[in-house]
């Protein structure tokens, strides 16, 4: 795992210095907002917070060379004041209270603006570093195989909008984090972890996921379900006890949209207050223009739709990807085996988020003609259930015999789609215009940079390939089921 470990990380800093600097979701907003709790505790009502002219002012010299930008205090001297809403209020404070904690500590208003948001960039993976150790985790102990963990640590890089988000200023990256530990904690439980720590440690992962975003708080009922049922060894009040501990810990998340619920009646207030626009008379929401551009958004923006989402992947490779994970989750997870019950409640998480945010969406697009916020990155957060789910289903579509053929084609396809998406990005953004000319760490360090992603992802994809294509280790051919290894 520390290959891939050290190649995932890499290819997310690779994203970091790729992409064009404030071109990511909302980055601007994001980074204003760290900026605004650099000084002293502001966090204003939903709506309220204002948009820093010079961070405005640092996106608009994105277009410049590199040399040529300015330091934030040039720029917020140059544009004093506030220019517009930044709706990132809405969220929980703890992600950006981290990130003004990371520009404090470079001296950011002296610091060109471009290489301070590098800086922030970069300190997002801590948050990356873990996630291919947690899915190989959650898919290892659930398969009770190695070498299907394996292949679902590296299945990470068939998805490169996560690499771009991860790699850019924005909560997400914390959130995936944490309620990827949720999960993988939650998995252990049903696989029978009868340990204390395990449902206190997951009280304290979700506590963190819910003051970093909203789309944690999904896992809350999630985790009082998995606790109260496993593990069924335990008696009931023992599961209940189990879960009322963790429940007592998470609070000290929850408590952030418990206040929400009583100052707004609502979790999360819309921070940039739309408003209802009426349809004009003999029209109305249509059903069908509303399913193809959420599924048409929501795939896309999954597996890559980078920029402002601008710089889409491949059409025809989205939806191939699409399809066919679909197809083996649908058509081979359920099948029935020992397992069943805990895929279909591992299932029925994704499956609830789905539907609330298509009713949600829904809504807003029958109140404002809008179809906005159709982003497949908010489903980040239930990786370990996709993946999961996925490896249940490869395990019952192929045979024995065909689980290490099928496993190399696994691989080979993740590096391709990995290695496209930096190839659209480049291309999308600079298309031979000069990526160093513009990057914040000039030639050398983008050459150092990619350099660096190229020989770790070359190094991880042949330990991988030796991993899947050779035996079972002893000590894990001791500790699973023969059915169950990949090989």
């Amino acid at each position: 795992m520390g290959a891939l470990t050290a190649a995932f990380v890499a290819l997310v800093a690779l994203w970091a210095v790729l992409a064009p600097v404030f071109d990511a979701p909302d980055e601007v907003l994001h980074l204003n907002s760290g900026i605004r709790l650099t000084t002293g505790w502001d966090w204003p009502e939903p709506g309220q917070a204002q948009l820093n002219a010079g961070a405005l002012a640092a996106m608009g010299e994105a277009s410049l060379p590199a040399d040529q930008r300015s330091t934030f205090a040039e720029l917020m001297e140059s544009k004093p004041g506030y220019d517009g809403v930044d709706q990132m209020s809405q969220h929980p404070p703890l992600y950006y209270a981290y990130i003004a904690g990371v520009l404090n500590a470079i001296g950011f208003m002296d610091v060109r603006a471009d290489q301070a948001l590098l800086a922030v960039r970069l300190s997002g993976l801590v948050f990356a570093a873990p996630l291919p150790a947690l899915m190989w985790a959650s898919v290892r102990r659930f398969t009770r195989s190695p070498k299907t963990g394996v292949v679902a640590a590296a299945a990470l890089f068939a998805v490169p909008q996560l690499a771009h988000i991860l790699g850019a200023v924005s909560n997400d990256g914390m959130t995936v984090l944490f309620s990827s530990i949720v999960l993988w904690l939650c998995i252990r439980v049903m696989t029978g972890d009868r340990s204390w720590w395990t449902p206190i440690g997951t009280g304290v992962a979700l506590a963190l996921a819910l003051l970093s975003k909203g789309t944690a708080v999904p896992l809350i009922p999630f985790v009082a379900v998995v606790l109260a049922v496993w593990p069924r060894e335990l008696g009931l009040w023992q599961r209940i006890g189990r879960m009322a501990a963790a429940g007592g810990v998470a609070f000290l998340g929850g408590v952030w949209w418990l206040r929400n619920l009583l100052l707004y009646g609502n979790l999360q207030p819309d921070g940039l207050g739309r408003e209802t626009q009426p349809w004009p008379e003999g029209s109305g929401p249509d059903p069908l223009f509303f399913l193809d551009r959420a599924w048409h958004g929501l795939t896309g923006s999954f597996w890559g739709r980078f920029g402002w989402l601008t710089h889409p992947l491949p059409v025809a490779i989205v939806e191939i990807l699409a399809v066919v994970t679909l197809v083996v989750i649908v058509a081979y997870a359920f099948r029935r085996s020992p397992d069943r019950g805990k895929v279909i409640a591992i299932a029925a998480l994704p499956a609830t988020v789905i539907g609330v945010f298509l009713w949600q969406r829904w809504l807003g697009y029958s109140r404002t003609q809008l179809t906005g916020g159709l982003q497949g990155r908010y489903f980040f957060p239930l990786l370990v259930s996709f993946l999961t789910m996925s490896a249940v289903g490869w395990r019952n579509l192929v045979t024995p015999a065909e689980r290490r053929t099928a496993g190399s084609i696994l691989l080979i396809s993740f590096a391709f789609v990995a290695a496209l998406g930096v190839g659209v990005e480049y291309f999308a953004v600079y298309d031979g215009l000069g990526w160093f000319r513009y990057s914040p760490v000039g030639t050398v360090g983008s050459v150092a940079v990619l350099g660096l992603a190229a020989a770790a992802a070359a190094w991880a994809f042949v330990l991988s390939w030796r991993f899947i294509r050779g035996p079972v280790p002893a000590r894990a051919a001791r500790t699973q089921e023969a059915p169950a290894v990949l090989g």
